[in-house]
């Protein structure tokens, strides 16, 4: 009797379809651009996807809790590295505001300008605010994983991307050393991103 038991067992589950991957949602993801009041880039560069690499950043700006908050504070970020740095464009792909929404920059397939010798092959993506004392909300850590997942799910990131801070690759204390300790807990986290 138990070997009937077993059988049946084994056989449905040589049957049984393999579980499909979660779905998630990814319309809506972003803010758009015209939806914080982003200036038009003076050029634009197109990188090769899917992109390996997710390099993530804080601004070091006072942090944002509502939507007319965030937008004003990347309005300032726009401002300050078109006018003064020279970016043809905000130089993040994406933002992360206090609110928990991901705010269009650069975006998907374009170049960035956030992390020198990388962003040609990454994206950028940076919290708003500053996370060297504090860790980020569970809403903005969330706004990330679904932006990854979104990224993989739309061909943009490759399915085994590597994350990391922008501390492993440049001489800056981004992404703050609490969120850099909160990133190294996640599955593509690399710890030796210049391996390869």
């Amino acid at each position: 009797m138990k070997t009937a038991c077993f059988c049946l067992l084994l056989a449905s589950l040589r049957g049984a379809a393999p579980a499909e991957p979660p779905k998630v949602e990814c319309a809506n993801l972003t803010v758009s651009r015209a939806d914080w009041g982003a200036r038009r880039p003076f050029a634009v560069d197109y990188s090769i996807i899917p992109v390996r690499n997710v390099v993530v950043h804080h601004t070091v700006t006072p942090g944002c809790s509502s939507g007319s908050q965030c937008a004003g504070t990347l309005r300032e970020i726009q401002n300050f590295q078109i006018d003064t740095l020279e970016f043809p464009d905000i130089g993040y792909n994406f933002m992360i505001g206090g609110d928990g929404r991901v705010y269009e920059g650069a975006g998907w397939h374009k170049v960035g300008a956030h992390t020198r010798g990388y962003n040609t092959k990454s994206i950028g993506v940076a919290f708003i605010g500053n996370f060297s004392d504090e860790r980020p909300d569970a809403a903005m850590l969330q706004a990330l994983r679904r932006l990854l997942a979104c990224g993989v799910a739309m061909g943009e990131l490759h399915e085994q991307y590597r994350l990391f801070g922008g501390r492993q690759v440049t001489a800056t204390a981004s992404p703050g050393s609490r969120l850099y300790a909160e990133l190294k807990t996640w599955p593509h986290f690399t710890l030796d991103p210049l391996s390869s």
